[in-house]
């Protein structure tokens, strides 16, 4: 037995609605265009010379069915495809376009004729431009290559450490864009796959990505898993990288959390100014480093003399736990030496001299020397306010640590002169500040001016005293409201011409050592010593309060090791402003403008009045 449809379940089909929806919208146009509604008199109809009234209809209602072709055809576009909209786009502007040739001609006689045309004309035009503009954006989309980025911080754009590293591939690599099921987690999602995008179109031929839902693509998720287990600590989402291919690829997963940092309102930047930094090109970037070195590189701290280190309370400030992370995110291990002990292991690439408040012994300087007579990379971040042990290894290298303490009553962090801010100049180009592009500085701490061994001003000045194979070049200095304070610590510090140094002074410098000449030509200068005035310079309570501190560290740490393709990639910081206002504020703010708008049409109808009634 058939049962007979139930004629109340054809209320939810969408064709039974779509189809009212034509009839209304029908009604309602040959109503408009005709000038009233159908079965009416339309007004003008007796003119002489005027078409016959039915003809006037059929006019109106062929222009109102061929308008309604033209949105029909937009609706298929967008749901169906170009090809299904082709069809209903050529008979609608075919039958509109030739109705108003054809009855251009009754625009003086009959009024209900000339307003079709005329609407007609404008819903052509209005038809054609938005057509142009959105073809020209498709086309733009598929075939325009990259985005044009106008951020101030190029949040859209790759940095050139990332792109030089993408450049460098020479496997494929599969980023696994892996879904969280929080809500917070789709929400990071679209930008961490903006993100995946600018790498995969630096380099289309290697780069590929893919999307990886664990609860949907069971068996691709557990294959990936059984291949890579730290895919199964990612229930937040992330990304997993696959490096090469077969069974001989590598993987790294990097978690959301370690993307996104939100630090929330921030009193320091004024109410209603939120700041989030989002951290995913700097972490894609130092993973790809890791599965590229393949195995990790080894950087020693030197301990003994009370530096900066992990094991501090966080209370002291003077940690370096955030240094050391980005290290390890790198692919570098962070190993104390203790070079009273013994000298530097072989497996030792670099040498970090971390803010010591203790001075080297002789014993220690001579080994920390022998390291670097064997090409040992070594940084440095030392200040002159006493006795290093180091004078003499610095010597060797062409540099010296003034005395004094550099200030700057202008440039620095909640009005302490010592906490200097030093901006970095594009004047002092240097691989280590490349990258840090836009209005960044760094904060230098309780710093010391850095001289130059044969230069004025320096203790020994003495031509003869310099090592032709050592180069040193300055990298940051500070501004030119700063100066050397004499004093050992001034309640107000103030400038003397007579015993204080006028800056801008140079606060970091960098060595590189001539290389000889060889049969093709001389090799390039090789990165020897990087040194940084001022030891808390890398303290995670310094960094906190100034990133790029951390940025320039590592830029230091990639140059010495003759990475400059991976120095270390800043964080993108976006400050978001919000409108802070009490309840009665915003009501003004709402009201305000809606009797404002009010009276301008009133007074515009009004004025309109005056003028025809004249």
């Amino acid at each position: 037995m058939i049962t007979p449809p139930d004629p109340w379940s054809l209320l939810g089909r969408p064709e039974l609605w779509l189809a009212a929806a034509a009839v209304l919208a029908f009604l309602v146009l040959f109503w408009i265009l005709r000038g009233a509604p159908p079965g009416a008199s339309a007004p003008g109809d007796g003119e002489a010379g005027a078409p016959a009234s039915s003809y006037r209809d059929r006019v109106v209602a062929g222009v109102a069915t061929g308008l309604l072709l033209i949105v029909l055809g937009a609706v298929l576009a967008a749901y169906r495809g170009v090809a299904w909209s082709l069809p209903a786009f050529a008979m609608g502007f075919g039958l509109v376009l030739a109705l108003v040739i054809v009855n251009d001609r009754y625009r003086h006689v009959s009024p209900a004729l000339r307003r079709t045309v005329a609407l007609s004309r404008a819903g052509l035009n209005t038809a054609l431009v938005a057509g142009i503009l959105l073809v020209a954006n498709v086309i733009a989309f598929r075939y325009g290559g990259h985005v044009v980025d106008l951020t101030r911080e190029r949040t859209h754009s790759l940095s050139s450490q990332s792109l030089n590293q993408v450049d460098s591939l020479e496997v494929p690599v599969v980023f696994h864009l892996v879904h969280g099921r929080s809500a917070l987690a789709r929400r990071q999602e679209d930008r961490v796959a903006q993100l995946l995008e600018l790498y995969r179109s630096a380099r289309p031929d290697l780069v590929r990505v893919e999307r990886l839902d664990r609860y949907v693509d069971l068996a691709r998720g557990d294959e990936l898993a059984r291949r890579s287990p730290e895919l199964g600590m990612m229930p937040g989402g992330g990304i997993l990288i696959e490096y090469g291919s077969g069974d001989s690829a590598r993987f790294a997963t990097v978690g959301n959390q370690e993307m996104f940092e939100s630090d929330g309102p921030d009193a320091s930047r004024g109410a209603g100014v939120y700041a989030s930094a989002f951290r995913g090109e700097d972490a894609v970037t130092s993973a790809l480093i890791r599965l590229h070195e393949g195995s990790t590189i080894k950087v020693g701290f030197t301990t003994g003399h009370d530096e900066s280190a992990s094991e501090r309370p966080a209370s002291e400030g003077s940690g370096i736990d955030r240094w050391k992370a980005r290290l390890a995110a790198s692919g570098c291990e962070a190993t104390p030496i203790n070079l009273l002990a013994g000298p530097v292991p072989e497996d030792v690439e670099l040498v970090v001299v971390a803010g010591p408040k203790g001075a080297f012994k002789p014993q220690e300087a001579a080994r920390l020397k022998e390291y670097a007579d064997r090409g040992g990379p070594v940084l440095a971040c030392l200040d002159g306010s006493a006795p290093t042990g180091l004078e003499a290894f610095l010597k060797s290298f062409n540099l010296e640590l003034g005395p004094g303490r550099l200030v700057d009553p202008r440039l620095n962090l909640n009005g302490r002169p010592s906490f200097v801010f030093c901006l970095l100049e594009p004047a002092l180009r240097h691989p280590m500040t490349d990258g840090l592009s836009g209005d960044r500085a760094t904060l230098i701490v309780n710093g010391s001016p850095i001289r130059f061994v044969g230069t004025k001003g320096a203790a020994d000045d003495s031509p003869a005293s310099v090592n032709p194979r050592m180069l040193p070049s300055a990298v940051l200095r500070s501004g030119p409201s700063s100066w050397v304070e004499s004093e050992p610590a001034p309640a107000r510090p103030a400038f003397d011409k007579e015993k204080d140094q006028q800056g801008p002074v140079v606060v970091a410098a960098a060595v590189s050592e001539r290389a000889s000449q060889g049969p093709g030509g001389p090799p390039p200068p090789k990165p020897r010593l990087v040194l940084i005035s001022g030891r808390s310079v890398g303290d995670d309570a310094v960094v906190e309060a100034e990133p790029t501190n951390l940025d320039l560290l590592m830029n230091a740490v990639s140059w010495l090791r003759g990475r400059q393709g991976s120095v270390g990639v800043p964080a993108k910081v976006h400050s978001a402003l919000t409108l802070v206002a009490d309840p009665g504020l915003r009501w003004r703010l709402i009201l305000a403008p809606t009797v404002v708008a009010a009276a301008g049409v009133a007074a515009l109808g009004a004025l309109v009045y005056l003028v025809r009634r004249d």
